[in-house]
């Protein structure tokens, strides 16, 4: 069948289900606050985690986890959602695994939601296939490139099956523009809550 758009509705409804939402949050900003809101409306049963990566396995992080992980409770308290620390709790590389099997202690269905982007070097991910047989792989639209789909079903298989493609709309805000306007001193209001501004001001200013 291969990657599927949109969700099948006996999905949105499943009882005892929890969506992780993780990433570096280097730093969070208003993109994320939307994705999260927005994917948390679809499920009605589900709760959902905003999972703060401790040391991320395919990209080096400059900021410590305490700062991103105060950062990210921040951004994050008017959707009233809960920030985990999980991962700086498990220790070493945060693999998506390691967190995901963490979880399916307590629930029965996992939703893992990423980027658009992640798919395009999903293969590399550590033991994706077995991390993709215990989840629901929830992507999030950043490009809409059929090409980036069509080799992740290439490359994937069977396995792409578990992956969802959500059809909810496109949000050009990321980390790296929020760093790079701070670093140019140019003001980051509406990229991040309001709340936010003086702390990443203050913290990726210099950086």
């Amino acid at each position: 069948m291969g990657i599927q758009f949109g969700l099948p509705a006996e999905l949105l409804n499943l009882e005892n289900s929890i969506i992780l939402f993780g990433g570096s949050f280097n730093p969070p900003h208003n993109g994320h606050v939307i994705i999260a809101q927005l994917v948390r409306e679809l499920f009605k049963k589900a709760e959902m985690h905003v999972v703060v990566s401790s040391v991320p396995p395919h990209k080096e992080v400059n900021v410590p986890f305490g700062i991103r992980y105060e950062l990210a409770k921040i951004a994050f308290k008017k959707l009233n959602l809960h920030v985990s620390d999980i991962e700086h709790k498990l220790g070493g590389i945060s693999y998506a695994i390691n967190t995901v099997e963490h979880y399916r202690k307590t629930y029965s269905n996992v939703f893992y939601l990423v980027g658009e982007d992640a798919l395009i070097s999903l293969e590399k991910w550590y033991k994706y296939q077995e991390l993709l047989s215990k989840i629901k792989m929830l992507v999030y639209p950043r490009f809409k490139d059929a090409e980036i789909l069509r080799r992740a079903e290439s490359v994937l298989g069977k396995l792409s099956d578990s992956i969802y493609y959500l059809d909810l709309p496109l949000i050009q805000i990321s980390s790296t523009i929020v760093r790079e306007r701070l670093k140019k001193g140019l003001g980051v209001y509406g990229f991040v809550p309001d709340e936010l501004i003086p702390y990443v001001e203050e913290v990726y200013g210099d950086r």
